[in-house]
């Protein structure tokens, strides 16, 4: 039908671009950690993206319920050490998100 929107394939029917990633704060979690392959500590993370303890940790409690990310508390002598990380499932979820944009976003597509 004319006047329509193109309704978004890649989500499997949910519409474009996946809502627990596409959220300001997760997408900034998962691109920071993206960066390097290796796991970071919560105050790494909540330092370097200027967020509260209390906002990381919501955010990274959803993503860890979606299986984006894995979170394992530890500890550094007797301080309490909390790690994040990028999981296989959360690596190819953003690498989709990504392509889903670049088709959204004039401009983002391989020219």
């Amino acid at each position: 039908m004319a006047g329509r929107e193109p309704k978004g394939g890649g989500s499997r029917g949910r519409g474009p671009l996946s809502p627990l990633i596409h959220g300001r704060v997760r997408l900034l979690i998962l691109s920071f950690l993206l960066r390097t392959p290796k796991a970071h500590a919560f105050t790494v993370l909540r330092d370097n993206l200027q967020l509260t303890d209390g906002t990381l940790s919501v955010h990274l409690s959803k993503l860890e319920e979606g299986g984006l990310v894995a979170i394992t508390k530890t500890f550094e002598g007797k301080k309490p050490l909390t790690l994040v990380r990028v999981t296989p499932r959360g690596r190819r979820q953003f690498k989709a998100y990504v392509q889903e944009l670049a088709g959204i976003v004039p401009g983002l597509g391989n020219s």
